[in-house]
């Protein structure tokens, strides 16, 4: 039978069996066929059929795509992110060796960037902190990826900005946080970012508060404050309740610095991760200050806790797709990317970033429903379900202790501006890497498997990608292998980018969805990398 002739035979049947016949076809093919001819054309543009290539090529996959509903997006957006998820995620298969285009951000030169994230739901919106004389904060415009456009700054004259969150819930009102130095004063102010009748993008305060804590996650009406030794508060701003969560310190009489790098809403439970130690608490009641009797909500205390050492950042996410992350009848665990302290010039030249695993734990109520305010890090109960924990012995703790060690990934020891790691929840990860402080031989005698995938005299931005759905090849150790080889637990990271604008990196954010990274640089260069 001729090609043509098969094209009307398939062109001919009904949406019925075409659905059937399409459904065992990849995305790329889908575009294919539908330009073979008119009614196929038609057939290939139904939402239904992209409804099915995303659901059972890309998200069942665990390919990289939205959290969100399917039927909250346009038909053109949900062909646009099923193609994109299903490309990148063959990209990141194949091996990511350089960013497929590099943009740069204009006007930004000469201030120096501490701070830039991509803002949620906004895919054209990027957010920087910069510092001249005072501190501002910008939101850019990069939405066609080759020119920027500052789209508004706020930058209250003279403060200083001490702290900084995003929310990452796009539906919420309050968009950012910041927390600000003004001669004596210290305080947080929660801003919106919205769009005027003419298209004129504006920064709004919706709420200020007189505060020496600095801000770290905000989610959805939920923000956590901490202070860098022992205390934070958990805020429900627009009620105006909070609860304080506090753990003991070893000496009260010596203060000593205990920076948050991160707070988690975990399940029924918040995990707060220290630059010392990270602590585990019970999701805690809110209440409402007493002003007649001057007495504050009381305070929960750690269930669980674990150390890594002194550590320069540690990210944690949920990622479903990582290999034994399925858990039938229990929420996902928790995966912890941890960078240890890693300028010590006296130090060997090769240190591992480290992934360890955080599992559910079996003893833990398995219905026992989280709180319904919050998007938490697993969506495995519906957004309106009731939750107490006391229900539950406070003492038993929804994951168990201590973390166990996965993976391991060879980095570079050196001075960085730019220490923090970014792990996706589809198994990709990045950060910074010093250039190599010996690039004439003396890593020789390190063995092979061990070795960064190349040396530089630049910083580098490296990726890795953890044994899962991205990274179906096999780590197994081979036969005639010594016993102590560590195959099975190390993973390679590649360099990605290298830095040759002459001034260090202070800042980067990964949109792992979208497959691009921006880095701030202490000369004020901000530059997007497609990946």
């Amino acid at each position: 039978m001729s090609e043509l002739s098969s094209k009307l035979c398939l062109a001919g049947l009904s949406e019925d069996i075409l659905l059937s016949i399409v459904s065992y076809l990849e995305p790329p093919c889908i575009l294919r066929l539908g330009e073979t001819c008119k009614r196929l054309h038609e057939f290939t543009s139904l939402r239904v059929v992209w409804v099915h290539e995303a659901t059972l090529h890309v998200i069942m996959q665990g390919l990289p795509f939205l959290e969100v509903d399917l039927d909250e997006l346009s038909t053109s957006d949900l062909i646009a992110h099923t193609i994109h998820g299903y490309s990148l995620a063959h990209r990141w298969v194949n091996g990511i060796s350089s960013p497929k285009r590099v943009v740069n951000v204009t006007g930004t030169s000469g201030i120096s960037v501490s701070d830039v994230r991509f803002v949620p739901g906004r895919d054209n919106l990027l957010v920087t902190i910069s510092k001249s004389i005072w501190s501002a904060l910008s939101i850019w415009d990069i939405d066609d990826g080759v020119n920027s456009k500052k789209l508004c700054e706020w930058s209250p004259r003279g403060a200083i900005f001490t702290g900084f969150a995003l929310n990452s819930d796009e539906n919420s009102e309050a968009t950012i946080a910041v927390s600000l130095q003004l001669n004596d004063r210290h305080f947080v102010e929660l801003l919106t970012l919205f769009t005027t009748e003419d298209s004129t993008c504006l920064l709004k305060r919706l709420f200020s508060v007189d505060t020496t804590m600095k801000p770290v996650t905000l989610v959805g009406d939920l923000i956590a404050l901490t202070d860098d030794t022992a205390q934070t508060a958990i805020w429900n701003w627009k009620e105006g309740t909070y609860a304080i969560l506090e753990h003991p310190t070893n000496n009260p009489t010596l203060i000593q610095s205990n920076e948050c790098i991160q707070v988690v809403f975990a399940r029924q439970s918040i995990l707060v991760v220290r630059a010392r130690c990270m602590y585990l608490f019970p999701f805690p009641t809110f209440s409402l200050p007493n002003p007649s009797t001057d007495t504050s909500p009381p305070s929960y205390e750690p269930i669980a806790q674990h150390s890594f050492g002194w550590v320069d950042s540690e990210c944690v996410r949920v990622c479903p797709f990582l290999e034994g992350s399925q858990y039938q009848g229990l929420w996902p665990p928790l995966s912890i990317l941890v960078r240890g302290e890693s300028d010590d010039p006296w130090a060997s030249d090769i240190h591992n970033l480290e992934l360890y695993t955080l599992d559910p734990n079996p003893s833990f109520d398995s219905h026992h429903q989280p709180h319904p305010r919050i998007r938490q890090e697993n969506n495995d109960t519906p957004a309106n379900a009731s939750s107490s924990w006391n229900d539950q012995d406070p003492s038993v703790s929804p994951y168990v202790f201590p973390t166990r060690l996965t993976h391991e990934v060879a980095c570079l020891r050196g001075s960085l501006r730019c220490k923090q790691v970014a792990l996706g929840r589809f198994g990709t990860a990045f950060w910074v890497q010093p250039r190599d402080r010996f690039p004439g031989g003396l890593l020789a005698d390190i063995p092979t498997h061990l070795m960064p995938s190349s040396s530089s005299r630049n910083e580098t931005l490296v990726a890795a990608v953890f044994p899962g759905s991205l990274n179906p090849r096999s780590s197994r150790k081979k036969k005639g292998e010594a016993d102590n080889a560590s195959y099975g637990t190390t993973v390679i990271g590649s360099n990605i980018f290298e830095n040759d604008a002459g001034s260090s990196w202070t800042s980067f954010d990964y949109d792992e969805v979208g497959g691009r990274v921006a880095l701030g640089s202490s000369f004020g260069k901000v530059t997007i990398l497609q990946l």
